[in-house]
């Protein structure tokens, strides 16, 4: 199976501008001697006291955009930088038994990185994977650790998105929230912004209409929807003479580019506003929601944590740092070995991997499109925050600089992933692996 990536035109004049900003800030490169970028490797056992040094004296969010040392330091150690709640686990530890499939590294697929197996591209200098488990039937199938420890929490970033899309299908599913409703029937602070008119179900599909699409142009520009909320969220600093606004503001300073429902077009600012939604339902903080409705239910072995805006608001599109298994775990409540009714009924899975209501998505050719220049196959949806639902049923989701969750419910397969990576070659492989199993597991079903 051959990849072939098409250029990516609007991220390399992102890069571009990056670059530039970064080369006219002072000291901009003090955490790299002689602009030596380091192999992530140099995380496997932890960082040294001289590399922490660098990195702490010379911090700059900007920086994080490049994907080089700055980030394989942050994304391992979220809290020294961003004002962050934590999520306790509780409860048993749900046991990852290994029985270890050795024939899975020797999966190949071609991709710009050339005929690689599985095992080579993990190793790749350029792939810059971190971590990857591999998960069958509840059990630990593959895991390898080329750029961080098992013990290590990582940034989630955009995975973090489905956390929110669970819960919200949750309070669906219990009678809690009605889908058709719109947003400011229950967060009235929205009332008069363009919000208002939107439902909850088009935010959910991310085909709110709203005018802050994620796209890098946007991203550094202070005046655009996505670009004023990651500046409140302090991810990136406002610029000189920019007034600084707190996250609800940017949120309502949003403006609508086309008709909600009509098509599938990726923002984080949906996660956020659903975020709040949780939060006016339960009056209680979205961390402590995550706490009680998930990560308490997964058997998780560590805490996680969750990123907080300057002025306290939950940063819910990215913003989530865990260890690697746990999010694998998180992956197993979508398939047969680790599926609890309770936290993910049947019915709700069915209606996340529905492949009919999928009118919004077909309406966004461009989105299909991507997902097949990264996994080597056209999806048909993409529901309830997630990135991609193919014909088998299958879902993914992606985080910026190469994170990944992919789950196979019909197989019985996860696999999560972690990575400070521009090239996405190792996405090529999720469906290869995945496909190493059998087509046999039974979905559940509920009322």
């Amino acid at each position: 199976m051959e990849i072939i990536a098409p250029m990516n035109y609007a991220f390399v004049r992102w890069l571009v501008v990056i670059v530039i900003l970064i080369a006219n800030t002072p000291g901009a490169y003090a955490d790299q001697p002689d602009n030596e970028i380091w192999p992530v490797t140099v995380a496997k056992n932890g960082f040294s006291l001289s590399q922490c040094d660098a990195i702490l004296a010379d911090f700059a969010p900007i920086k994080l955009a490049l994907g080089e040392n700055q980030a394989l330091y942050t994304y391992l150690n979220m809290a020294q930088f961003f004002p962050h709640q934590q999520v306790s686990r509780t409860g048993e530890v749900k046991s990852l038994v290994k029985k270890l499939r050795p024939k899975l590294g020797k999966v190949r697929v071609v991709t710009e990185l050339g005929n690689l197996s599985f095992q080579e591209v993990i190793a790749h200098p350029k792939s810059r994977v971190q971590g990857i488990i591999v998960l069958h039937q509840g059990n630990i199938v593959f895991e390898s650790y080329p750029g961080m420890r098992a013990s290590d929490s990582h940034l989630w970033w955009s995975l973090a998105k489905v956390i929110t899309g669970l819960i919200v299908e949750q309070l669906i599913h219990e009678n809690k929230l009605d889908p058709t409703q719109k947003i400011a029937h229950y967060v009235p602070e929205f009332s008069a912004s363009v919000w208002a008119e939107i439902s909850v179900q088009n935010i959910l599909d991310m085909a709110s209409g709203i005018d802050a699409v994620d796209t890098a142009k946007d991203y550094i520009d202070p005046t655009s929807g996505i670009g004023r909320l990651i500046s409140a969220e302090g991810i990136l600093a406002s610029t000189a003479g920019q007034t600084a606004i707190g996250h609800n503001q940017a949120l309502k300073l949003m403006h609508s580019h086309a008709e909600p429902g009509l098509r599938y077009e990726y923002s984080s600012a949906n996660t956020n506003i659903l975020a709040l939604l949780i939060e006016a339902l339960s009056n209680k903080r979205y961390a402590d929601v995550v706490q009680e409705r998930v990560w308490s239910k997964i058997g998780a072995e560590a805490d996680a944590l969750l990123g907080l805006s300057p002025d306290g608001r939950a940063i819910a599109h990215g913003m989530f740092a865990s260890r690697l298994r746990d999010l694998g775990r998180f992956g197993l409540l979508y398939t047969p070995a680790g599926g609890d009714e309770a936290t993910l009924p049947g019915a709700v899975l069915n209606k996340i991997t529905d492949l009919k209501s999928n009118q919004h998505y077909q309406n966004a050719p461009e989105a299909a499109e991507n997902a097949l220049s990264k996994l080597g196959e056209r999806p048909v949806n993409a529901l309830s925050q997630w990135d991609a639902l193919f014909s088998d049923g299958d879902l993914f989701k992606s985080g910026f600089d190469g994170q990944a969750l992919y789950v196979s419910p019909s197989r019985d397969v996860v696999i999560a992933m972690f990575s400070t990576s521009k090239n996405k070659s190792a996405y090529a492989y999720l469906r290869a692996i995945a496909r190493q199993f059998p087509l046999n597991a039974a979905r559940p079903k509920s009322g």
